[in-house]
């Protein structure tokens, strides 16, 4: 199965470590700390890292930039290179971009917001470009690894981003939906998948919905017709450019959420939900597409109090 996110933290301030590793575990990442370079050459042999978040210098102020001196030993591994600095300078920039470095970062006060997207994208890249490699077997195959992992998994943070992987390779194999993206955040909400259809379908382009989101919800309870009013809330304001949303729930609904959503279908927007069981159908499915189809029926026949 693909890694979730394995990064690896270089830097020799353990209170820094401490805070990306709040930061990222929080996101589902699996966490570790090298404080020189002679352990993180160690640990970039011995395991297979997705992005490194690398201190520019390992030794202080006064010392010199033997972070940034790791850069071209990092590049072969396959993982993205960030670098964090206290001493952010034009120079400095450009010799790290020069070196492979897919970003940066300062070490401001923005720095945990800033770490959690600049991580993501990162981690986004390396996804596709692994996915990319896959041919359908393989792709098959972690499809079917990722919801066993994904119905064993313990902690709820990884268990939750196996959930969303998941999906995003499900809604992909469907003819003519592109850039499926996770985790779209503003100040105000929060998007796990957003997608831009463009399929050749007609039953999709009948849909007149140029863009589709999902919410997925790996709660140890049913949902229910509060979080169904927040994710309506979100297709509605999308400017008229979103009609369709799929509600995740590997759970399942309460009564309430079905009786919310059955009034909800009006305006030609619809939410349709899914539970563990269609995501089961959806993994084993040969054309993915049928069934969401017959999902989204379902949906509109308890919309029209059937």
């Amino acid at each position: 199965m693909i890694p979730l996110g394995n990064i690896l933290v270089v830097d020799d301030e353990p209170a820094f470590f401490e805070m990306y590793r709040d930061v990222l575990t929080a996101e589902g990442y699996r966490v570790e700390w090298s404080a020189d370079r002679e352990s993180a050459l160690k640990k970039l042999l011995g395991s297979t890292w997705d992005v490194v978040v690398l201190d520019q210098r390992l030794r202080g102020e006064a010392g010199g930039d033997t972070g940034i001196d790791l850069i071209a030993e990092i590049i072969p591994t396959g993982a993205k290179v960030i670098v964090a600095t206290a001493y952010a300078d034009a120079k400095m920039i450009e010799r790290a971009f020069r070196d492979g470095a897919y970003d940066y970062l300062e070490k401001l006060p923005t720095l945990p917001m800033l770490l959690r997207i600049k991580v993501r994208n990162a981690l986004e890249t390396v996804r596709e470009r692994r996915l990319a490699a896959l041919g359908k077997v393989e792709r098959e195959k972690e499809i079917r690894e990722l919801w066993a992992a994904a119905q064993t998994e313990t902690n709820t943070h990884r268990k939750g981003r196996l959930l969303e992987d998941l999906l995003v390779l499900l809604f992909k194999t469907v003819e003519g939906f592109k850039h499926v993206e996770t985790r779209r955040k503003s100040p105000d909400e929060e998007i796990d998948i957003f997608i831009r259809n463009e399929s050749p379908d007609a039953f999709w382009i009948g849909e007149r919905s140029p863009y589709i989101i999902v919410e997925c919800k790996n709660w140890s309870t049913p949902v229910g017709p509060d979080q169904l009013v927040v994710f309506w809330n979100k297709i509605v304001n999308r400017g008229g450019r979103c009609r369709l949303g799929f509600f995740v729930a590997t759970s399942g609904f309460t009564r309430g959420f079905q009786t919310q959503a059955a009034t909800f279908r009006k305006d030609d927007h619809l939410v349709v939900p899914v539970d563990a069981k269609d995501i089961d159908e959806l993994v084993n499915a040969a054309d993915r597409s049928e069934v969401l189809k017959k999902l989204h029926e379902r949906a509109v026949m308890a919309g029209n109090g059937h």
